[in-house]
């Protein structure tokens, strides 16, 4: 499907998708690996701005999050550093404004702040991978990459909770990759075989079909030429109020 690229292209709450542009980008070469060379991305609009010291803090907290996985076992002597993390929750909690209002703010000019703080995508949420998806011009999104130990859950391998986080999240890119929005409705997925650690994950998600307010969307997640995870899901289009803003009128009924 040939994909118009015009700044109208929806990504969630009328954003777009985060951009992967750049040969000094990883995820980019990663993506080149896979696809071959000659393979670039769409080209998509760059998000609202950050204040880059916050994401040079998200990216300094993602390494402190790997670093102490399993740090326990090693001697190492954690004093200090647990005093410098002291000092700089002191700086930073104060200015922090309430939850409440973060909320709101998050979501003025369709939710770029939002999507910062994703837990699967977001630069600033230091749970995130952070993930970070294509769009392709046949209407599908993928993602390439290698989790680490934060996300284990049998012995060397993905918990199955975080593949069917990043499934669900992938499902949202395809959504809106096509033009389409909704929420998730019904989730059902297949793990065909573990999802290992420290190697890199291929995933891919489409719409399947849509029909009036129903969208169902397919993805899956490989490792090494092999099938790991499929996933199949039920969108239903619909209209969700926005943080600090009045309720939306409801849509027509499923």
């Amino acid at each position: 499907m040939s994909k118009d690229t015009s700044a109208e292209d929806p990504w969630h709450s009328g954003g777009k998708l985060h951009p992967v542009l750049g040969t000094r980008d990883p995820q980019l070469a990663d993506a080149q690996r896979v696809w071959g060379e000659d393979f670039e991305p769409v080209d998509l609009s760059e998000l609202e701005g950050a204040d880059p010291h916050l994401e040079d803090v998200g990216e300094q907290m993602r390494r402190l999050r790997d670093a102490l996985t399993g740090i326990a076992d090693s001697g190492a002597d954690l004093a200090e550093a647990a005093e410098l993390l002291r000092r700089a929750a002191d700086i930073v909690e104060p200015q922090s404004p309430d939850q409440a209002t973060r909320l709101a703010s998050q979501w003025r000019k369709g939710g770029p702040g939002a999507r910062r703080t994703n837990p699967v995508g977001g630069t600033e949420n230091v749970i995130a991978p952070p993930l970070r998806a294509f769009g392709h011009p046949d209407g599908s999104v993928s993602a390439r990459i290698t989790l680490g130990l934060p996300y284990q859950g049998p012995p060397g391998c993905v918990h199955g909770g975080m593949s069917a986080l990043m499934l669900d999240h992938l499902f949202g890119f395809a959504n809106h990759w096509v033009g389409l929005r909704g929420m998730t409705a019904h989730y059902e997925i297949d793990y065909r075989k573990p999802t290992p650690l420290l190697e890199p994950l291929d995933m891919k998600a489409w719409v399947e079909s849509h029909e009036g307010r129903k969208i169902w969307v397919r993805a899956t997640i490989e490792s090494g030429g092999e099938l790991r995870v499929e996933a199949r899901a039920l969108f239903i289009s619909a209209n969700v109020p926005l943080p600090g803003r009045d309720a939306t009128a409801p849509g027509e009924e499923r």
